[in-house]
């Protein structure tokens, strides 16, 4: 994965199943967890979504488990915008289980901008020009 960006997170106790592994749904928790720090990262933040009346909505999520993490595996969720569109854009995501060197699992996220009716609209150009340098 090239020109990707990225986030680290330790494995916490609650965010596992009765089998010791991370549940699957806390994975879409990550995925959230890397996206804010990508904005931050960017020098974007929640309120700029505001300030341009459009916010990205999860519109599509695909998730291929891997290998499992466990309590207090450091993870790395890398991710890169691979598809841009009008008003679309898709963020592929690595988490990579530094811990045991193995690929824990990947995930295509598309996302569709709308604003405070759900109407579509085009992605904000400052968002845009703040991840160019990340995208395919």
């Amino acid at each position: 994965m090239e020109n990707y960006f990225k986030a680290t997170h330790k494995v916490r106790s609650y965010e596992l199943d009765s089998f010791g592994h991370v549940n699957n749904a806390v994975y879409l928790n990550y995925l959230e967890y890397a996206r804010m720090e990508y904005l931050l990262q960017k020098g974007l933040s929640f309120t700029d979504f505001t300030r341009w009346d459009r916010i990205p909505y999860v519109t599509k999520a695909e998730i291929q488990y891997k290998s499992s993490a466990r309590v207090h595996d450091l993870l790395e969720i890398r991710g890169t915008i691979n598809q841009w569109k009008k008003v679309s854009f898709v963020i592929h995501y690595e988490i990579l289980n530094k811990t045991t060197q193995k690929i824990a699992a990947v995930a295509d996220l598309k996302f569709v901008f709308v604003n405070k009716s759900e109407k579509m609209m085009p992605i904000p150009d400052e968002f845009k020009k703040a991840f160019i340098g990340f995208s395919s």
